[in-house]
């Protein structure tokens, strides 16, 4: 399937063009509008396809905290500070921080949850569990 070139707005490509409006918008009411965060959501679509985000089996977890985490930091985009603003850089680089992030966080619930499996007959243990939660120094220390 070929891609038409001379078409303005593609629903799988987003263009600083498209998005200065938005953003302005944005600045303006102070409101996220519909098309900012479709727009959004399809940076962080395209972004999670790419190869060293694609097999993830919580992908679509990661595309909305990337998209809420957006969300938070769009008013420290100003677009006036710069000669050529760049917002689709801006929110590529929240993107890939927010994927990291929550990758980071769901090894750490990985390893957690390994551990619980592997260790399943501990758990009945008193001395395991501090104030009826799991004792996480126990954790670390089995590395």
């Amino acid at each position: 399937m070929k891609r038409n070139k001379n078409r303005s707005t593609s629903n799988d490509y987003i263009k600083n063009e498209e998005m200065m409006p938005l953003i302005f918008e944005y600045r303006r009411s102070g409101l996220c509008s519909e098309d900012l965060g479709k727009a959004l959501l399809t940076i962080a679509t395209n972004y999670a396809n790419k190869g060293n985000f694609h097999g993830y089996t919580w992908k679509e977890d990661m595309i909305s905290e990337a998209v809420l985490t957006c969300i938070r930091y769009m008013h420290n985009f100003d677009p006036m500070r710069f000669e050529k603003p760049n917002p689709f850089a801006y929110f590529t680089s929240i993107i890939r921080n927010a994927f990291l992030n929550y990758i980071r966080k769901q090894k750490k619930h990985s390893i957690i949850k390994d551990y619980c499996y592997n260790h399943y007959e501990n758990l009945a243990e008193e001395d395991f569990f501090v104030d009826k939660g799991i004792d996480y120094t126990e954790l670390k220390n089995d590395k």
